[in-house]
């Protein structure tokens, strides 16, 4: 998971009008089953604002920072719109009024949409309602791609779990667990990935510095050059827009080699 930067955008201005249009009549629907049945005819609506999401992702997902062009992204909402489900498994009423704010909408891939559906439980006992709307209050567990601090307390082993970054606090445990569960994050097929990419960070890291061995002990213009193409193609595997580049920062950062947790601090 990479961060975001939803915050600092915006999407069309006409998007944002006919959002604001049907947010409108939504409000005005004080019946909460016809309310719900306002937001499912229009739910096409934030279906329409995939292709900018994706283009802030560099057509990865927000959550597992995959790339599939065989699948239908889906574009979740962070905040449920309907029924919200706590840890326990008991339900709450949704942020209806969230249903189509563009800060709400998160661009996921099918799995981990499918896996989390309307869960967002709370860490404390404050949550938003339509009357208190203060969602910045609600201490959510699940991480979220927007927030930075939050982007920066998940990591990845050499295996291609994930798993928390260190230093973790317990209540940082518990929120990397809960969302790397509801997340799917240890999908079969996404952990093998994030894997094969640890694997290959690993072998380039121990050719480079075995480059650099030989360059010291009878330096050469064609092995510093060699050397530096290494680098580049390392570097490459943790840019944002590589598939799981997080798990190649992981790799870069554990490997205790200096240049290379440099390399991951300038990916990060």
């Amino acid at each position: 998971m990479r961060f975001i930067p939803l915050l600092q955008s915006q999407p069309p201005v006409d998007w944002i009008k006919k959002a604001a249009a049907v947010t409108e009549a939504v409000e005005q629907e004080a019946d909460p089953a016809k309310r719900q049945l306002l937001i499912k005819k229009n739910a096409a609506i934030w279906g329409e604002l995939k292709d900018w999401l994706l283009n802030l992702s560099n057509q990865k997902c927000w959550f597992s920072e995959a790339k599939d062009v065989f699948q239908h992204w889906d574009v979740e909402h962070f905040r449920p719109k309907a029924k919200a489900k706590n840890l326990d498994k008991s339900e709450r009423d949704g942020y209806w009024w969230l249903a189509f704010a563009w800060n709400n909408l998160r661009a996921c891939g099918r799995v981990g949409n499918a896996k989390k559906g309307t869960f967002f439980p709370l860490g404390s006992d404050y949550c938003a309602t339509s009357v208190n709307r203060d969602t910045d209050e609600e201490v959510p567990y699940l991480l979220d791609p927007v927030v930075k601090s939050d982007c920066a307390l998940l990591s990845f082993n050499q295996i291609g779990e994930a798993i928390p970054a260190p230093g973790a606090d317990s209540w940082t445990e518990q929120r990397v667990k809960v969302s790397v569960d509801q997340y799917d994050l240890d999908f079969e097929k996404l952990v093998l990935q994030r894997k094969l990419i640890w694997d290959t960070c690993t072998t380039m890291i121990n050719e480079i510095q075995n480059l650099m061995k030989h360059q010291a002990a009878q330096p050469g213009a064609a092995k510093k050059a060699r050397i530096e193409e290494k680098i580049r193609e390392l570097s490459k595997l943790a840019e944002r827009h590589s598939v799981c580049s997080s798990a190649a920062i992981a790799c870069l950062q554990k490997s205790e080699v200096g240049w290379a947790m440099r390399l991951s601090a300038e990916a990060a």
